[in-house]
Order: structure tokens, then sequence, then C-alpha cells
């Protein structure tokens, strides 16, 4: 199932406004500027996963609550050739199959992303901790202003509460087998 998020900026801009919050705070929470955030709310502009962490940590919920859910059991099997892929856009670059369950009674998110060549994402930082395994190109995590290249099989555990981000360096590109706790989808 390739699933994209629809309606992304509509919910954005509803919990921004439920909570009564402006622009100009969210932006000053999170680093972004309100221009973009006002992109991202009118569907003009796509956000990272990173992007979409640091507005969800601002208006004091987590990036579960942007993502539909079509309940279950919480047993999430797998057959190869049938992931539940996930892009925020239907132009989005960015990818990720989803490989855990899903839902409110979810401990982490496993994902694997895949970065073309020259790809940065970041900065970003948010609550809880990651662990990354390098699958496939060379990729520089920087945390907390701590750069470490990584190539397949390599991999780091941090908190993801300091800033954090992640180049491709590598020719070609890079995937990433990503453990996230909390849960971001």
């Amino acid at each position: 199932m390739d699933v994209v998020i629809r309606d992304l900026g509509k919910r954005l801009r509803e919990f921004r406004h439920a909570r009564r919050r402006t622009l100009e705070e969210v932006a000053d929470d999170t680093g972004l500027t309100p221009g973009y955030l006002s992109q991202i709310e009118t569907g003009e502009a796509v956000p990272s996963l990173s992007a979409l962490a640091a507005i969800a940590a601002s208006m004091g919920t987590d990036m579960t609550a942007f993502f539909p859910f079509n309940g279950g059991s919480g047993v999430r099997i797998s057959r190869v050739g049938d992931p539940d892929r996930l892009r925020i856009s239907p132009t989005s670059r960015e990818e990720y199959v989803v490989l855990s369950a899903r839902g409110p009674a979810a401990a982490m998110t496993a994902l694997i992303s895949r970065y073309e060549r020259g790809d940065s994402v970041g900065p970003y930082s948010q609550f809880g901790e990651r662990f990354a395994l390098v699958l496939n190109g060379r990729v520089r995590f920087n945390v907390d202003g701590e750069e470490r290249v990584a190539a397949p099989g390599e991999y780091l555990h941090f908190s993801s509460h300091p800033e954090q981000s992640t180049d491709v360096v590598s020719d070609e590109p890079a995937e990433i087998l990503w453990l996230v706790a909390p849960p971001v989808v």
C-alpha cells in the first residue's frame, strides 16, 4: 500500500488553531519560518518527517497525530513486495517503508528511508531516541555537533533530543533502517 498523506496542511492548521498557537510561536519553537509553516498549511510546501516532528513537539503532540490510522490488531506481518510505503506528497522525494505496526499502542516506529545522492535531512530534534542502521550507501550523521560517517552494516544509537542532521555522502543512494521511540508514524 502506498500512502500519501492527504490534507496534512489542513490537519496541521487545525491542530495549531485548537491549541491557540500562532505561526510565529510555532516558528520560534521549531526554527522554521512563519512563511514556510504557512506554505505547509496551504499545501504549497512539503515538509520532511523531521520538520513534522519539530512541529508536533511544538504543539504538544507527536507525529502519529498527523498520519492516517486504519486500525488493526497491532500485529504487523510484512510480505516481500508489499511494503507499507509512506510519502508526504505524490511528488515528494522522501519515501519511507513502514515496517512496524501503527496505532496508539505502538512504542516505537521501525522504517526504512531512502535518500538520493546529495540529499540532506535536518537539522531537527525531537524527544526520544533513535537507532540507525545503514543498509546501503554512506551517510554522515551530525548529532549535537559531533559528526560520524557510517557505511553499510554500521549503526548509531543516540538521543534524538539534541539537534541532528543526516547527509548522503556516497555517489549512490542510501538506505537506512530507523528504529524511533516514541513512534513517529
